[in-house]
C-alpha cells in the first residue's frame, strides 16, 4: 500500500469527484482512475463506484476511509518525529482541549512549552469530547484534553488523568426554578447539554446523574459549550458545567449556580490519545508541560 495510492483515495472520498480529485493532486484523472484501481487490487475490494453523479464509495471503501486516513496521518507525524530526532526539536503539535481546560490550565502549559520548544508549530482546537474522538480516530490530531465520565471512554482511547472536576448545575437568574434545590425537582425543565458519543437524548444526562433519580423529560444537545451558556443565561434552560467554567463564565452570562441537596458527579480532566499511539517527542513534551501545569494548579 502506497502513499501516493492513499492520497489518491482520500482525494476521491474527500471531493466525490475523480475529476475534482486530480485537479486538488495535480495529475490527470485518468492517472486518478489507475491509481485508485491500483489500490483496490492490492486490498482485493471495490472502493468507487462511478455513477451519473459522480462517484460513491462501496460499503468496503466507506469502511476503509477512516483507516486511510489514519495511515496518511501516521506516516506524516513518523516523518515529523524522524526531522524532530534529527534537526532538534521542531515540526508540529495538534491538539484540541475543552472550553474551561483552555481558559484556565492551558495558558500556563503552553507558556512552559512555548519556552523550551519555541520553533515547534502548535494548532489549538476548541471542542467537547465526540468532537475530539473523531479527530483523533483520524489521525488528525496528536492528542486532546477532555472531561471524561469515570468508566465511559471507548476502548480505542485511552486516559492520563490530569485531575478531576465537580459538575455544576446552572440556570438564568429569572429561571421559574431558580429556588429549587433538588435534581428531582429540576426533572420537569429542560435542559441542555454537549453532546456525549457514547449517549443520546436523555440518557446523557442520566449518565450523569446520582442513582435512583429520574432523568430529565426533555434533553436538548450540541456540540458548542459556548453556544449552552449562552442559551442557558437567555431561556428557561438548565445546564451541567464543570466547576472551573462556572467560577469563570456563570457570571458574564447572566446564570447562577444551583447549590442541590444531592452529591452529583466527578468527571476527570486528561489527556486522551488513540491507545497504542506513540506521541512525538514534541507532543510528549507538551503533554509534560500540561502535567506540570495541572498540578501546580491543584496545589494553589
Amino acid at each position: 500500500m502506497k502513499p501516493n495510492q492513499l492520497h489518491a483515495f482520500v482525494a476521491v472520498v474527500e471531493q466525490m469527484s475523480i475529476r475534482a480529485a486530480a485537479r486538488v493532486l495535480g495529475i490527470s484523472q485518468p492517472a486518478v482512475t489507475k491509481i485508485v484501481r491500483e489500490l483496490e487490487r492490492e486490498v482485493d475490494a471495490p472502493l468507487v463506484e462511478r455513477s451519473v453523479k459522480g462517484v460513491r464509495l462501496t460499503p468496503f471503501g466507506e469502511a476503509f476511509a477512516p483507516r486511510a486516513r489514519m495511515l496518511l496521518a501516521d506516516m506524516q507525524r513518523a516523518r515529523e518525529e524522524i526531522a524532530q530526532i534529527r534537526d532538534g526539536l521542531t515540526g508540529r503539535v495538534a491538539l484540541a482541549v475543552s472550553t474551561s481546560f483552555a481558559q484556565t490550565i492551558l495558558p500556563a502549559a503552553f507558556k512552559d512549552f512555548h519556552g523550551r520548544l519555541p520553533a515547534v508549530d502548535v494548532q489549538f482546537s476548541e471542542a467537547v469530547l465526540p468532537w475530539m474522538l473523531a479527530r483523533l480516530r483520524e489521525g488528525s490530531l496528536d492528542f486532546a484534553v477532555a472531561h471524561v465520565v469515570p468508566g465511559r471512554l471507548d476502548p480505542q482511547f485511552e486516559a492520563i488523568e490530569l485531575f478531576p472536576v465537580k459538575l455544576v448545575v446552572g440556570l438564568r437568574e429569572r429561571h421559574p426554578l431558580r429556588a429549587s434545590r433538588s435534581m428531582a425537582e429540576l426533572a420537569t425543565a429542560e435542559w441542555i447539554l454537549p453532546g456525549d458519543d457514547h449517549f443520546s437524548g436523555r440518557e446523557s444526562i442520566s449518565a450523569l446523574l446520582p442513582l435512583g433519580l429520574p432523568a430529565p423529560q426533555r434533553v436538548i444537545q450540541g456540540h458548542s459549550v459556548t453556544v449552552a451558556l449562552s442559551l442557558v443565561g437567555q431561556m428557561d434552560l438548565i445546564g451541567l458545567f464543570v466547576e472551573p467554567l462556572a467560577a469563570l463564565s456563570f457570571k458574564r452570562h447572566g446564570i447562577r449556580r444551583v447549590d442541590v441537596v444531592e452529591t452529583l458527579p466527578t468527571l476527570n480532566v486528561c489527556v486522551v490519545k488513540r491507545r497504542g499511539q506513540l506521541l512525538t517527542p514534541a507532543a510528549q513534551h507538551f503533554v509534560e508541560c500540561i502535567q506540570r501545569a495541572s498540578a501546580r494548579a491543584i496545589a494553589t
